[in-house]
C-alpha cells in the first residue's frame, strides 16, 4: 500500500509538472467517458431495468401467433385467453388488459382519458401497492362490480388537484357512477401507452367463448421455478387442441411467449448496437490520442527511464508507476466525464416529447444511479489501461547503451514507437470514417423525412378525435348523422378550407387491420389470408389531406349503404395483388363483409414506423362501415390551432356531453413519430464530431512530434540542396500514406456498421455512394489540413540550426 501511495504522489506531481499535457488528456478522456456514460444511462433505463416490479423476472407476455399470414404479435380472443388460463400448468396467474377510453362527465367541459380494464390479479401479480386506498379484489372483478376505478398518480395530481380524501368518492365516468379506490404511485406507468386508470374487465361466458375478436393483451406469471420454455411447450400444446377443436378460428395459430422485458425492449434493442458501438468508437479514439500523447511523452522521458533502470529499478517498478499515471489521469477524465454526462442525460431527456416517450419503457428512469456510477468507474480503468499499456510498456524497455549516449536517434526502439503513433493514426482515421459515414446516413434520412414526402400534405391540418357513445348513437343513422353535421359546421367556419374523417389518421400509432378472405379471383384459405390495413373515410378525406388520386374515382355522396359496396386501394396494394394490370373492377371482400368493387388507386402513404416498408391499404367509405370513433381533419389557411376553441363549441352544441381528445396538428404528430430518428441522428453526428476533432487533433500531434523528431535530417537534406517544396512533400506524403490507409480500413469497416443501420434509414440506401465517397473526402481534406501546419513549419527549418540539434 505504502508503494501505491508513492506511485500516486509521484504521479500527481509529474502531471503538475505538464499541465497542458495533463488538461488535454484529462479534456480527451472526458468527451469518450462522457459519451458512453450517456448511452449507457439510456441503455440502462429502457433495456437493461425498465422495470422495477419484484416479479420481473417471472413477468412474461404472451400473444396470439400465426406465421403463415404474418402475425407473431397478435392480440388474443378472449376465448383462447380463457383456454390458456384455465389449461396451463406453468402460470400462476394470467391477467388480460383492454385499452379503453374514459369520460369524465364532472363539471361543463367533458374530457376524455385513456385507461386499461384490467382480470382480477393485475396488481397482485406486479406486486404494486397504491400510494393510497387499494386495488381491486378477485371478489371484485365480476358482474356487477366493474364500475371501480384506480387512478393513475399523474390523473390524480392534474385532475383531483393530488387530494387524498378522493378514495372512495364517486364520480360519473362514461355516463355510470364510478366509485375510485385507489390511487397508484408516481412510478406505477403499465402498461405503456399512457393509461390514466384502471377499472376491472368482466368477462361473462358469452364474451369467453369469443374466438373471433383479437383485442386484449394477456401478460403470465409464471410459477416458482418455472422456465419461459416449459410456458411456451405448455401453451402450444392448449393452441394446437384449440385448432383441433375450433378449426374455422384457431387454424394454424399458436403462441409466442416472450419475458416481459424482451416484448418491451424489442425496439430499444435494435438500436442499441449502432448507438453503444458509436460512443465505443468515440472512445477508443480517445483512447488512441492519449496512447499517442504518452508515446510522444515517453520518448521525452526516455532518458529518465534508462537512469533509473541503471540504478536499479525494475522494469515491473517503472512499468506500474507509468500506468498508475494513465489510470490517475483516466480517473480524472471519468469524474469530469460525468459531469458531462449529467448535462447530456438532460440533452437526451428533452430530445423526445412527453407524448412520445410515456411510450417509451424506463425513460422516466434516466439519469444517474448505482449501476451508471459503477458502469463510469470500470470504464474509465478500463480506458487507463486501454490507452497506458503500450506507452508504458515501450518507455520501460529502453536501449540503455544508446539511450545514455547523447545521440541516440536511430534506436530499434524509436522506430518502434513511430510504429505504433502511425497504427493508432489509421485506427483513429478508420473509426472517425466508420462514424462520420453512419452519421451522414442518418443525416440524409432525417433530411428526407423532414422533406414531407409523407404522401399527404399535412401542412396547416388539425386532427382531434370523436369518439360517439355507444348508449345514445346505436343506430347507424345517428351517427351518420351526427358526423354529417360537425364536418359541415366546421367547414363553414372561417378559416376553414375543408373537414373530413377517419377511423385512423395516418402517423397517429394505431393500425386498424383486417384479414381479406378474397382478392381478385383468389379466394384465400383461412391460415393463408393476408392482412390488409382498412382505413374508413369520408368522401372529402382525400381533398382534405391532398391524397393523390392515381386512378379512378374517389367516393362520392353516392356510394351509400343501399348502393354497391365500393373501395379504394393503395398503390402497394394494386401491384402486390395485380401486378401489371389495374385493378379497377376487381372484386375484394375484407373481414368476411360482403364483396367490394375496386374502384380507384390512392398514392401510398408512409408507414407508421416512418421507413421504407409500406403495407396495402384499403379504404372504405363511412357510408358503407358507420363507425363510432372517429379522428377529424381539418385544413385551415393559417394556424390551424386556431380554431380548435371554434370547433369545440361546435361539438358542444350537437352534443354537451362529447368530448374532444387527442387535438394535435398532423405536424406535430409527424414530429413525434420522428423524434427517435431525430435523436439517435444528434447523437451520431455529436459523436462523429468528437471523433473527427479528435483525429485531426492526433493527426497534427504525430505529424508535429515527426516533425520535431526529424530536424536533424530535415537540416541535412536542407544542406545538401533539398527546397522547401521537396520537404514539404516529404512531410505531407507521410500523413497522407497513415490518412490513405486508414481511409481503405474505415471505408471497409464502414460497409459492415452501416449495414446494422440499415433498418432506420429512408430514402438512403445504406451504401449510398456520395455518402461514403463525401465524408471520405471530407475526413482527407481535414486529415491534410491537419499535416499543413507541421509541414509549413519544417520547410522553415534553419539548416544551420538544425544540424547542431540534438
Amino acid at each position: 500500500m505504502e508503494t501505491l501511495w508513492q506511485d500516486l504522489r509521484y504521479a500527481v506531481r509529474t502531471l503538475r509538472k505538464k499541465p497542458a499535457f495533463t488538461l488535454v488528456a484529462v479534456f480527451t478522456i472526458a468527451l469518450g467517458i462522457g459519451a458512453i456514460t450517456t448511452n449507457f444511462s439510456a441503455l440502462n433505463a429502457m433495456l437493461f431495468s425498465p422495470f422495477s416490479f419484484p416479479t420481473t423476472e417471472r413477468l412474461a407476455i404472451l400473444w396470439e401467433k400465426n406465421p403463415e399470414v404474418g402475425i407473431r404479435r397478435g392480440s388474443v380472443a378472449p376465448g383462447n385467453f380463457k383456454d390458456w388460463r384455465d389449461q396451463n400448468q406453468t402460470f400462476a396467474d394470467m391477467i388480460a388488459i383492454d385499452r379503453k377510453y374514459f369520460d369524465f362527465m364532472e363539471g361543463d367541459t367533458p374530457e376524455r382519458f385513456l385507461g386499461y380494464q384490467v382480470s382480477a390479479g393485475f396488481f397482485d401479480a406486479l406486486q404494486t401497492k397504491p400510494l393510497y386506498g387499494r386495488t381491486f379484489t378477485a371478489d371484485e372483478v365480476r358482474p356487477g362490480n366493474e364500475q371501480l376505478i384506480v387512478l393513475s398518480h399523474k390523473l390524480w395530481k392534474k385532475r383531483f388537484s393530488s387530494d387524498p380524501a378522493i378514495i372512495n368518492q364517486t364520480l360519473t365516468v362514461n355516463g355510470k357512477s364510478f366509485t375510485i379506490i385507489g390511487v397508484m404511485p408516481e412510478t406505477f406507468n403499465f402498461p405503456f401507452n399512457g393509461g390514466e386508470l384502471w377499472s376491472p374487465i368482466i368477462f361473462d361466458d358469452k364474451l369467453l367463448a369469443n374466438r373471433n375478436n383479437h383485442y386484449l393483451q394477456v401478460i403470465g406469471l409464471l410459477k416458482e421455478g418455472a422456465a419461459l420454455e416449459q410456458a411456451q411447450a405448455d401453451l402450444n400444446a392448449i393452441a394446437a387442441r384449440a385448432a383441433q377443436g375450433f378449426p374455422e378460428t384457431n387454424s394454424g395459430r399458436s403462441v409466442s411467449v416472450l419475458t416481459i422485458t424482451q416484448d418491451f425492449t424489442r425496439g430499444v434493442r435494435v438500436a442499441a448496437p449502432a448507438m453503444f458501438g458509436s460512443v465505443a468508437f468515440v472512445l477508443l479514439i480517445a483512447c488512441a490520442n492519449i496512447a499517442n500523447l504518452l508515446l510522444v511523452r515517453g520518448a521525452a522521458r526516455q532518458k529518465e527511464m534508462a537512469i533509473r533502470l541503471a540504478m536499479g529499478a525494475s522494469r515491473w517498478r517503472l512499468f506500474r508507476q507509468l500506468l498508475t499515471e494513465s489510470l490517475l489521469l483516466a480517473i480524472l477524465g471519468g469524474a469530469i466525464g460525468l459531469l458531462l454526462s449529467l448535462w447530456g442525460i438532460e440533452a437526451l431527456a428533452r430530445g423526445i416529447p412527453e407524448e412520445y416517450s410515456k411510450f417509451i419503457p424506463g425513460w422516466q428512469n434516466l439519469g444517474i444511479n448505482g449501476a451508471v456510477f459503477s458502469f463510469t468507474l470500470i470504464a474509465s480503468v478500463v480506458t487507463g489501461l486501454l490507452f497506458g499499456i503500450l506507452p508504458a510498456l515501450q518507455a520501460t524497455k529502453p536501449d540503455l547503451n544508446t539511450t545514455l549516449k547523447e545521440t541516440g536517434k536511430g534506436s530499434s526502439v524509436k522506430a518502434t514507437r513511430n510504429l505504433a503513433r502511425s497504427t493508432l493514426i489509421v485506427a483513429e482515421v478508420a473509426l472517425s470514417l466508420v462514424l462520420l459515414i453512419g452519421a451522414g446516413l442518418m443525416m440524409r434520412t432525417f433530411l428526407n423525412l423532414m422533406q414531407g414526402n409523407y404522401g399527404f400534405d399535412p401542412t396547416n391540418v388539425l386532427k382531434m378525435r370523436v369518439a360517439l357513445s355507444t348508449d345514445n348513437y346505436q343506430k347507424p343513422e345517428q351517427r351518420l348523422n351526427f358526423y354529417n353535421q360537425l364536418l359541415e359546421r366546421i367547414e363553414a367556419l372561417p378559416g376553414v378550407v375543408s373537414a373530413a374523417a377517419i377511423n385512423n389518421v395516418p402517423m397517429g400509432g394505431s393500425n386498424n387491420s383486417s384479414s381479406a378472405y378474397r382478392i381478385g379471383q383468389i379466394v384465400y384459405a383461412q391460415n393463408q389470408r393476408p392482412t390488409i390495413r382498412y382505413r374508413v373515410v369520408t368522401p372529402n378525406y382525400f381533398a382534405a389531406m391532398r391524397l393523390q388520386l392515381k386512378e379512378g374515382r374517389i367516393f362520392t355522396a353516392q356510394d351509400r349503404s343501399d348502393t354497391p359496396q365500393v373501395v379504394l386501394v393503395n398503390e402497394i396494394f394494386a401491384t402486390q395483388f395485380f401486378p401489371n394490370r389495374s385493378p379497377i373492377g376487381e372484386q375484394i371482400n375484407i373481414g368476411g363483409e360482403q364483396t367490394k368493387e375496386i374502384i380507384g388507386v390512392t398514392r401510398n402513404v408512409m408507414s407508421e414506423d416512418m421507413d421504407e416498408f409500406i403495407e396495402p391499404e384499403a379504404y372504405v367509405p363511412f357510408t358503407q362501415d358507420v363507425r363510432f370513433a372517429l379522428d377529424v381533419v381539418v385544413r385551415t389557411t393559417n394556424e390551424p390551432g386556431a380554431v380548435t376553441a371554434a370547433i369545440r363549441n361546435e361539438v358542444a352544441q350537437l352534443d354537451k356531453q362529447l368530448p374532444l381528445f387527442e387535438v394535435k396538428t398532423m405536424n406535430q404528430m409527424i414530429a413525434e413519430r420522428i423524434s427517435p430518428k431525430r435523436l439517435m441522428t444528434f447523437m451520431l453526428a455529436v459523436f462523429a464530431c468528437i471523433a473527427l476533432l479528435l483525429a485531426a487533433v492526433g493527426i497534427y500531434a504525430v505529424m508535429s512530434y515527426s516533425v520535431a523528431q526529424r530536424t536533424h535530417e530535415i537540416g541535412i537534406r536542407m544542406a545538401l540542396g533539398a527546397q522547401a517544396a521537396n520537404i514539404f512533400r516529404l512531410v505531407v506524403g507521410h500523413g497522407i500514406l497513415l490518412t490513405g490507409i486508414g481511409l481503405i480500413v474505415g471505408l471497409t469497416g464502414a460497409f459492415a456498421m452501416t449495414r446494422a443501420l440499415s433498418v432506420f434509414l429512408y430514402g438512403v440506401t445504406a451504401t449510398d455512394a456520395v455518402t461514403f465517397a463525401g465524408l471520405t473526402l471530407l475526413l482527407a481534406l481535414i486529415a491534410l489540413a491537419a499535416c499543413y501546419i507541421p509541414a509549413r513549419r519544417a520547410t522553415k527549418v534553419d539548416p544551420m540550426v538544425a544540424l547542431r540539434y540534438e
